[in-house]
């Protein structure tokens, strides 16, 4: 480690960035002079766990964070040169691991698809899908709440209603998404492209390249850390709710999976390149099958429903098919030969936590394999409306809750994901629909005032 600190007083670097998630994935970070680095990696930074939700209650909330330095970059919003890590938690003794630590969680859930030989790497790719207002104010109180969005692309006028790929002059923040691209490269991430989104009031899509699972979630996180950054920069406000505009698109973190065994794509089957194999077919399988479950860390806000009402490609009914943008898991189209094949898992959005996203991910695919959850031939356009093996996603949070409290053994069984984390997430967003559901809305006002 002492030669990559003098790399980085090479490099003139003064601070370090140190970057933890807490569990309902909102990012949070700690910042101490280049000169405590050594003490920090040997023996952690306490922080209070009670003040980051979900983690500890005030009488037990010491924690200890330690830095890994594995992935090191620079943070180029800092005035001061500063190096930025991700850390891992552990509990105040220094050396065990905190159940709760996303990190962790993602980090055994890769561990137990090794040790089932099923593959010894897995790719993902996300899709980065935001909006960027020139303004954007909300209140909530007991005599006033509402909000107030302004679009510089609201006065453009493109003239159709799917801005998809539009150019400029209508596509206004083109400049400023290559400057965002720039940020991520220069972080040390392949960017594979960036384009206008459908909805015509500035919603933006940026994807990356293949990302190690391993690595995926930090990916993730410092993604969605430079885009809000570079926006607030240009005094523009970038937004990863999943519905922010009533009837228009919602915005959705699409998930491409590969699993790979040495040089072969266990998705592929070795008699036809095009063709998925059943490893593949049982993987989406246990996926399908546990898909309401997954949508209370997939989709964990009330706002996530108000995008998964069908309609706006985004999915309400959860089958497989090949290129169908209705499909929850789509094979595209375009995919030729055993290299490229994968599946697209279209449900999940921005505002769940990566880590807990991608493994609970990974364990209904492994509890697929393990059952030989097989759904079949890829369906072609919708599945009939009585066929069982294909459900419909859940139209609430409550339902999405209830689903996670009825099938939760999946993840817990091998201590993946500990029993009191899940009964900690669902006390928490139970609390927060509560929270919710006791303001009256706008819209209700403009519907049943005058009655």
């Amino acid at each position: 480690m002492s030669d990559a600190i003098a790399s980085l007083k090479d490099k003139n670097v003064e601070f370090v960035d140190l970057k933890l998630s807490d569990l309902e994935g909102r990012l949070r970070h700690i910042n101490f002079p280049l000169s405590r680095l050594s003490t920090a990696i040997e023996q952690g930074v306490g922080f209070d766990g009670s003040s980051l939700g979900g983690f500890r209650d005030v009488a037990e909330s010491d924690l200890i964070v330690k830095p890994d330095t594995s992935k090191i970059w620079i943070d180029p919003f800092y005035e001061h040169p500063t190096a930025s890590f991700f850390g891992n938690i552990y509990e105040p003794n220094g050396q065990e691991t905190f159940a709760a630590c996303p990190r962790n969680i993602l980090r055994k859930a890769l561990a137990l698809v090794k040790k089932e030989k099923i593959a010894d790497k897995i790719l993902v790719l996300p899709e980065f899908e935001f909006y960027l207002f020139d303004e954007a104010s909300y209140h909530v109180d007991t005599l006033s709440s509402g909000f107030s969005i302004e679009s510089s692309e609201e006065d453009e006028g493109c003239g159709v209603r799917n801005a998809y790929h539009i150019a400029p002059p209508f596509d206004a923040f083109a400049d400023l998404r290559s400057d965002i691209v720039r940020l991520i490269e220069d972080a040390g991430v392949e960017v594979k492209y960036h384009h206008h989104e459908v909805c015509r009031f500035a919603q933006m899509e940026i994807e990356t390249a293949f990302l190690d699972l391993q690595e995926a979630g930090d990916v993730i996180q410092s993604v969605k850390y430079i885009i809000r950054n570079a926006a607030a920069a240009e005094g523009i406000k970038a937004t990863f709710m999943p519905k922010p505009l009533a009837g228009e698109a919602g915005s959705g973190m699409h998930y491409h999976v590969q699993l790979w065994k040495g040089e072969k794509n266990m998705f592929a089957d070795s008699k036809d390149d095009n063709a998925l194999s059943e490893t593949a077919r049982m993987f989406m399988g246990g996926v399908i099958k546990h898909s309401r479950a997954l949508c209370a860390f997939t989709n964990p806000t009330t706002n996530s429903y108000l995008r998964l009402q069908g309609g706006m490609e985004a999915p309400s009914r959860v089958f497989h098919s090949r290129a169908n943008r209705k499909a929850a898991l789509r094979v595209p189209g375009y995919l030729r030969g055993g290299a490229d094949l994968r599946f697209e898992y279209r449900v999940p959005d921005a505002a769940g936590n990566p880590y807990l996203t991608l493994a609970g991910i990974m364990l209904a695919g492994l509890d697929g394999i393990r059952r030989k959850l097989d759904p079949g031939e890829l369906v072609v356009d919708l599945p009939k409306d009585d066929d069982k093996r294909f459900p419909r996603l859940p139209r609430s949070l409550d339902e999405a809750l209830e689903a996670l409290s009825d099938d939760s053994s999946f993840l817990t069984e091998e201590g993946v994901f500990q029993k009191e984390v899940i009964n900690k997430w669902l006390k928490t967003k139970e609390k927060e629909i509560a929270e919710i559901k006791s303001y009256p809305t706008p819209a209700e006002y403009v519907k049943y005032f005058a009655l």
